[in-house]
């Protein structure tokens, strides 16, 4: 793939004839980066744990870190150590890119907690004015920031202008707060003040995961696409299949996708859309992933439940393996799926 197809935009890559969308051609963000392609994982809140991060990049499951956001505070700026802590977990892969989520509504301390980052090795810095939480939005954070363009505007200007030069700023934006009639002015908002990629997902804060219709979620995603122009979006939402990635790219005109939930149905579905290998996971893959997540699991009843999901997420609801499993004792579970 040469590098100027790599900075092609998507509305110039459409592929005649009924080709097939190429998901593994890069794109060139920044002077520090180049997504490998143009499928990632959408951070996920309270699910992506160290132990399943560190899983999911061991078997090459993600083709970057994309991590869940860290909380600005109020005014707070984190002291180096504690931003080499936050970092570490992410040194088991550094040949992965590295976009470190924040959140948060003072300019200053997400502007310098961003340089902070940058300081120490960071590719990308995303901002997140997506989460529709209750307690994230109560606090003046994530989606609430979408009933402000203007306030949108000025905290992704702050972070571009403190970080270093080629450090990728990006932000994941929702449809609106309460109706999506705002969308081409919050999206020319991030892209006037200087983000070179959006994360968009194209329901509303008030809708949080309730159904759209699928022709609006087209309407939505074509809608932020064309606002943005020359900036990158990676539509967001419902993506549970290779067939829906390449479905809405071709309904939309999007950059790409970025899988959220879905994963939790099929930790393997970025790599399958990324491949274009519909097959389903083998029964060695499955095993090894869950082997990966118990070595770093406690015993706790908190850690023992929160592997039972990673159970559920590998095999299914419905699934012989997930019903043992909620029979089984923590013995059990080592007994069966520890590392050999």
């Amino acid at each position: 793939m040469s590098s100027e197809s790599a900075d092609l935009h998507p509305a110039a890559e459409k592929r005649a004839g009924g080709c097939p969308f190429d998901f593994r051609a890069p794109l060139r963000l920044s002077a520090r980066l180049t997504l490998p392609g143009r499928a990632v994982l959408s951070p996920l809140q309270g699910v992506m744990t160290r132990t399943f991060m560190q899983a999911a990049a061991r078997l090459d499951l993600i083709p970057l870190w994309f991590t869940p956001f860290f909380s600005t505070g109020g005014v707070s700026v984190p002291k180096r150590a504690a931003i080499l802590r936050k970092l570490a977990p992410y040194r088991v892969r550094p040949d992965l890119p590295l976009v470190f989520q924040l959140i948060g509504h003072d300019a200053r301390s997400l502007s310098a907690t961003a340089a902070g980052f940058a300081e120490y090795g960071v590719q990308g810095i995303n901002l997140n004015f997506a989460c529709p939480s209750k307690t994230v939005t109560a606090s003046g954070n994530g989606a609430y920031l979408l009933r402000s363009p203007e306030t949108v505007f000025e905290l992704t200007q702050a972070v571009v202008e403190a970080v270093p030069d080629g450090v990728s700023v990006s932000v994941k934006l929702r449809a609106g707060w309460d109706s999506p009639d705002h969308i081409r002015e919050i999206v020319r908002a991030v892209c006037d003040a200087g983000a070179d990629w959006i994360v968009f997902h194209y329901r509303t804060a008030k809708e949080m995961y309730s159904p759209v219709d699928a022709s609006e979620r087209v309407r939505r995603i074509a809608c932020a696409v064309e606002a943005a122009g020359n900036v990158p979006v990676f539509g967001n939402g419902d993506i549970t299949s290779c067939a829906d990635a390449e479905a809405l790219v071709r309904s939309t005109g999007c950059a790409g996708v970025a899988v959220g939930r879905g994963f939790l149905s099929d930790p393997w579905l970025v790599r399958r859309i990324l491949s274009g290998d519909a097959n389903p996971a083998s029964e060695a893959e499955k095993s090894a992933f869950l082997r990966l997540l118990l070595a770093g699991t406690d015993s706790t009843k908190r850690g023992r439940n929160w592997f039972l999901e990673c159970v559920k997420m590998t095999y299914g609801a419905d699934s012989v393996e997930f019903r043992e499993a909620r029979e089984c004792d923590w013995g059990a579970l080592r007994a069966r799926w520890a590392e050999s």
